[in-house]
């Protein structure tokens, strides 16, 4: 079961996820220009859709300003950069009585790549120069699944889409847009033909070590690769500039989780309010299982948790992790613990709930991790066979000793 509700906006979202990571405590702004040479527009607005404190989803808009109609520059601030999931130039304001949203997008670079590209920020070459080539339509359909964020509160089911497409001179800087458009599909790993696949992901990102969109995309198939050992190799090659982005330090903890020690933290026990080690024992085998109060996927698991439990205890040390963020869901928790007669440990991470599931791989729940007397880590599934059959393997191998 998916940790949040994701909601899709502008159809293809390209993360920017912490372009910087040293701020200034002052207040800045950058300029982008966009150069649109072929048709000339009354008005522009640079929208970017950014991520929340809870995850969640917001619009911010920038109108930008010009002096031909085909030279525009909009002011954005620095910060955006550190929540920023999408930017998109819009030529209209959206129309909630069609649904429909008017923008600028861009031809790939390809002669068979019917894709249409949003703009993607790049420090070092953030302005564009394009030339217009056509206005193409979609109508929508309500139930399409085509969802829009009209604004914080505003979601659109069968969303319309006027697009002005523009061909981009890119004068060979190998900008983000352009690696964007040349590398759509990196973030795929065919399985089939693993090995090659692989090589290619090896050879890009050492070629383009300090591509925040590439970074991006490796964070989203990183928890695809056939061995964490084949994802660190990727991430290595990634500048340490780019490791220490927000995407960066994502993939970093993922790594650093299955491939270190286990780092034991501080959290609350559900029954005493008092501050504990999530492991209080490390000679023994630990099973640590996240969840959350409204997690209706995690809660069937309980049956099997207590079998598991019943059968192991002895030689086998579980705790529940509750990932919820609002205190007021701890309540919930509790009751849940009570009426399901819970006998191992609860701990809470209420107001360290995003820090928890970085640090521990937890961004989907139901999540657990089996922590070996060694310290070492590996993410462990109840719910498959193997996994069980693994978990009562080890377990009974290590009572035997």
């Amino acid at each position: 079961m998916k940790r949040k509700v994701i909601f899709i906006s502008l159809l293809v979202i390209i993360a920017a996820c912490n372009n910087q990571t040293n701020k200034s405590s002052q207040s800045s702004t950058r300029t982008i220009t966009i150069q649109l040479n072929g048709k000339k527009y009354d008005q522009l607005i640079f929208r970017v859709d950014v991520g929340g404190p809870n995850h969640s989803m917001s619009a911010k808009f920038f109108p930008g300003k010009t002096n031909d109609g085909h030279k525009w520059a909009f002011s954005i601030p620095d910060s955006i950069d550190e929540v920023a999931v999408n930017y998109a130039i819009l030529y209209r304001p959206f129309d909630l009585n069609t649904n429909t949203l008017y923008c600028v997008k861009f031809k790939g670079i390809a002669a068979n790549d019917s894709s249409h590209y949003n703009y993607v920020f790049d420090e070092k070459n953030p302005n564009v120069e394009a030339t217009y080539l056509e206005t193409s339509g979609r109508k929508g359909v309500r139930g399409d699944g085509n969802y829009f964020m009209v604004n914080d509160t505003t979601i659109i089911d069968g969303l319309s889409r006027s697009e002005d497409l523009f061909k981009v001179n890119f004068k060979g800087k190998d900008t983000e847009l352009e690696l964007s458009m040349k590398y759509r599909a990196f973030s795929f790993l065919d399985m089939a033909n693993y090995k090659t696949s692989f090589a290619e992901k090896d050879s890009i990102s050492r070629k383009y070590l300090d591509s925040n969109y590439l970074m991006n995309m490796f964070n989203e198939m990183a928890r695809d690769f056939k061995s964490i050992g084949n994802a660190k190799k990727i991430f290595y090659n990634f500048s340490e500039r780019n490791r220490t982005s927000g995407c960066g330090k994502s993939i970093g903890s993922y790594i650093k989780l299955y491939t270190s020690a286990f780092e034991n933290v501080l959290l609350t026990n559900t029954a005493s309010g008092l501050l504990e080690p999530i492991i209080l024992d490390s000679t023994k085998f630990n099973l640590l299982i996240f969840s959350a109060s409204w997690c209706g996927h995690c809660h069937k698991l309980i049956p099997m948790l207590k079998d598991v439990y019943n059968d192991l205890n002895a030689n086998l040390n579980m705790v529940y992790i509750s990932v919820d963020e609002y205190k007021n869901n701890i309540e919930n928790w509790k009751k849940l613990m009570k009426d399901n007669s819970i006998p191992w440990r609860s701990l809470f991470s209420t107001g360290h709930a995003k820090d928890i599931e970085d640090k521990y791989d937890a961004h989907s729940i139901p999540h657990a991790l089996l922590v070996y007397p060694d310290k070492s880590v590996e993410k462990i599934d109840l719910r498959i066979k193997e996994d069980r059959e693994k978990l009562y393997r080890l377990v009974q191998q290590k009572r035997n000793n």
